[in-house]
């Protein structure tokens, strides 16, 4: 249903002198307010969610710092099982940025790379064990937020491949990490 269509039946409704004209005017602002409330509550953000969310390169300190909103009488996930998970995230987030950092040394970089803790495909595999009737994480919040770790993790790795392959074999030893 266009704009223009509602103006022109409310122009036409406002014309009767029955009272109708009102009714008119009054579904178009409930059509009207259909049309701009959902697009107003997806640009709002919730607790501790960036307004660049999904954007930039995920930082270990973000993933310290994500908290879900916990449910009770919903199917959530297993918080212990969820935030075991986001510390492993945490160890391979920071262990690629000390690569990227030793790769930028190349001077001094001389050792192997190390083997990598999580890879974006076990990201997006993962699954946690749904919780009834006791607290658990919103699905869909840590869903969307695994999503944005495979993200993430996809970049370093890409970056860091990218500055082993400007370095050159005899810089770096072998690489152990996952392509």
């Amino acid at each position: 249903m266009s704009f223009e269509y509602v103006s022109a039946v409310m122009a036409q409704g406002a014309s009767e002198s029955d009272g109708s004209g009102k009714i008119w005017i009054f579904v178009a602002v409930i059509v009207l307010l259909t049309l701009v409330l959902p697009n107003a509550s997806k640009s709002t953000k919730s607790k501790g969610e960036s307004v660049t969310y999904g954007t930039g390169t995920l930082t270990a300190e973000e993933v310290v710092a994500k908290r879900f909103q916990p449910t009770k009488f919903k199917e959530g996930y297993d918080q212990d099982e969820v935030d075991d998970f986001l510390a492993r995230t945490v160890q391979e987030l920071r262990r690629l940025e000390n690569e990227r950092l030793q790769l930028q040394k190349t001077d001094s970089f001389r050792q192997a790379v190390t083997a990598s803790i999580l890879s974006p495909e076990e990201v997006i595999n993962q699954r946690f064990q749904p919780t009834k009737f006791r607290e658990g994480y919103a699905q869909n919040e840590v869903d969307d937020f695994l999503d944005r770790i495979a993200t993430g993790l996809r970049g370093r790795v890409s970056e860091n491949e990218q500055l082993r392959r400007r370095l050159g074999p005899s810089q770096y030893g072998t690489s152990t990490t996952p392509s």
